[in-house]
């Protein structure tokens, strides 16, 4: 019998860091030294040919609850960064103090809570989502690859996916890291799948990556 050889898709792959790490990095640390590259050649078949992968997160802010937050995810970027077939898209964080209802009953005598609100710091990622649908819609309407491949469970992204699917006729993969919340994607998507919880834990990097200027970068203590 015959076999025949399946013809090979260029294929860029756009990673939602922020999607990722709430849906499937958060709460397992010994995920969080994950190898992007080999997180997408894990879910793709072998007759796609990953030509570039583009990972779209933001820098932490420091903040006295975890004062190495910003340390770790230094080294991470740096050892991600080292793949030259993977590029890291930078969006920023945003901090403001806001007031919002406490679950408690009102401290009196805290200056920071008042009428049943406490005043909190909030974290907000900028950015990264324009920077992921501008990039690929850019390199869809450049034809830059035959097969595009989306991680992410974000709704927000389903106007980019239904162009480069149904305007420019390119096949679009959607993996959903948060296995616990369905997205709208699906019915959006060419193919859709919500990435294994125990994926992650199987695409690791080396505990030590050695950059191009020789320098080595550590996993963290704490996410082993």
């Amino acid at each position: 019998m015959q076999y025949l050889r399946r013809e090979m898709k260029r294929t860029i792959a756009y990673i939602d860091g922020y999607n990722l790490y709430y849906g499937l990095l958060r709460k397992n640390p010994q995920y969080k030294w994950l190898d992007p590259f080999a997180l997408v050649k894990a879910l793709l078949r072998d007759d796609h040919e990953i030509i570039r992968i583009k990972f779209f997160t933001a820098r932490v802010r420091p903040y006295p609850a975890d004062e190495a937050a910003v340390a770790r995810q230094n080294a991470f970027l740096q050892a991600v960064s080292a793949d030259s077939r993977v590029q890291v898209v930078e969006g920023y964080y945003n901090r403001n103090k806001i007031w919002l209802p406490h679950v408690f009953a009102r401290c009196r005598d805290c200056e920071n809570s008042r009428d049943g609100m406490a005043r909190v710091m909030k974290l907000e990622e900028k950015r990264s989502d324009v920077n992921l649908t501008s990039a690929l819609l850019s390199d869809a309407f450049r034809g830059e690859a035959d097969s595009f491949v989306l991680v992410s469970g974000d709704s927000d992204y389903i106007a980019p996916v239904d162009i480069v699917r149904f305007e420019l006729k390119k096949s679009v993969l959607v993996f959903n890291p948060r296995v616990d919340r369905p997205s709208n994607l699906m019915y959006h998507a060419t193919y859709y799948k919500n990435i294994p919880r125990d994926l992650p834990g199987k695409c690791q990097l080396p505990e030590t990556v050695t950059l191009a200027n020789g320098r080595t970068i550590h996993r963290p203590p704490t996410w082993k």
